[in-house]
């Protein structure tokens, strides 16, 4: 797919619908800040009583001044405002920086991404049922992604470089940007089933090929950056979250209303128990609905099923590996243009996207209170629903990856 044909599909302004939306989202997020966002969505991070706008992407800067300035920021950055260390990989100390244009990286480059990034989410819905507009906004109006655009975490440039690899999917480029991607902050070596998807088998070779040349440049650079990841794995405590903003399969376990209660290993067990069930449950569905049905498997692996397997994958992955913040959760959006889709003729998908929304708008009700009221008992439930949803997908990806390869090597094309 060539640029002028990803222009057409995807950009926003191709109807007014898009144009008005747009506008009306950053009008609001404009005037919502900065007392009524900080007042029932997110906390601010403050110095000496000033509000400090896209922290987690101004400790990346800071660090790079540090580094210019022969700081070794992995044990201390004096640049930034609350001397936090660099918590990512060492590329990220590379990316050019010019003195004289700060306010650029710090302000106009932050808004320009998160402006691109709303004109991407809106891109992805037609706008034809009232669902859509309810599942768009309730998207972009909840915690973790409103605290995702006010601090510029780096997971924003992860979800829109996957994106754009989705549309492209030109193994080059996989190469490149997961290669950086994963220098950068870790968690995106999950994105390497591009180099596959929707491969023909007569370039299996090519592929492993390229798999191959990217495991040796990883491990290759990681060994180099050796000492440093030592020295971020000594910091962990600053990029852990507090349960209260947790995505994570332990976080049910740190509330502390219910270790009052219950035991640790308790809690673990039945979070273990409970995910179990529904990874079961996901590879039933995922037998009898999905393949059954002919459900993805029939076509050609488009972009909407691409995004649907590598965002899902991303999900599933770092909820059960890392103590995730919530940015983690923009990975969600991924499942929702091919649900959207198989909506229109199956009622499974349905109440699959109304529960996305149950979730995002109760999502937002539990935080509130939580973090704002210091009232944990709502974020019990969504701590369950979040480990039986996980897991549901977990077991549905799964089956899915694993019939993929099993036509794949059975040599039953994919049409």
């Amino acid at each position: 797919m060539n640029i002028k044909n990803f222009l057409k599909q995807t950009f926003f302004f191709k109807n007014i619908n898009y144009f008005l939306l747009f506008l009306f989202v950053v009008l609001t997020l404009y005037f919502i800040f900065p007392k009524i966002i900080y007042a029932f969505f997110i906390v601010p991070i403050q110095s000496n009583g000033r509000i400090y706008l896209f922290g987690d992407w101004s400790v990346i800067i800071s660090a790079i001044k540090c580094s210019l300035l022969n700081y070794d920021t992995f044990i201390s950055n004096p640049c930034d405002v609350l001397g936090r260390k660099h918590v990512y990989g060492s590329i990220l100390l590379f990316i050019p920086y010019i003195e004289e244009y700060n306010l650029f990286y710090f302000l106009y480059f932050p808004i320009i991404i998160n402006l691109i990034f709303i004109a991407v989410i809106l891109s992805h819905f037609n706008f034809v049922r009232i669902k859509e507009y309810f599942l768009c906004l309730f998207f972009i109006f909840n915690p973790s992604t409103l605290l995702l655009m006010e601090r510029l975490n780096f997971d924003i440039f992860i979800f829109l470089v996957m994106i754009f690899l989705c549309y492209f999917r030109k193994n080059i480029f996989n190469l490149i940007f997961i290669l950086f991607l994963t220098l950068a902050k870790f968690y995106p070596l999950s994105l390497f089933p591009l180099f596959f998807i929707k491969t023909d088998r007569k370039k299996l070779f090519i592929n492993f090929m390229y798999i191959s040349i990217f495991s040796f440049f990883l491990i290759f650079f990681l060994y180099l950056d050796k000492n440093n990841i030592i020295e971020i794995l000594k910091n962990t405590r600053q990029f852990s979250a507090h349960y209260t903003w947790s995505f994570n399969f332990f976080a049910l376990s740190k509330i502390p209303i219910l270790l009052n209660i219950f035991q640790k290993n308790v809690l673990i067990l039945f979070s273990l128990l409970s995910s179990s069930v529904f990874i079961l449950i996901g590879i039933f569905v995922c037998k009898n609905t999905l393949i059954k049905r002919n459900y993805i498997l029939i076509r050609s692996l488009n972009y909407n099923d691409t995004l649907f397997l590598i965002s899902t994958g991303v999900f599933v992955s770092t909820y059960f590996v890392f103590n995730n913040w919530i940015y983690r959760e923009i990975f969600l959006f991924g499942l929702i243009p091919v649900l959207l889709e198989l909506s229109e003729d199956d009622p499974l998908f349905k109440n699959l996207i109304n529960f996305i929304i149950f979730r995002l708008v109760y999502f937002t009700i539990s935080s509130y209170f939580s973090i704002f009221k210091q009232n944990d008992y709502l974020l019990i439930l969504n701590q369950i629903i979040d480990n039986c949803f996980v897991s549901f997908l977990f077991g549905l990806l799964f089956f899915l990856y694993l019939k993929i390869l099993i036509n794949f090597f059975k040599f039953r094309k994919l049409v």
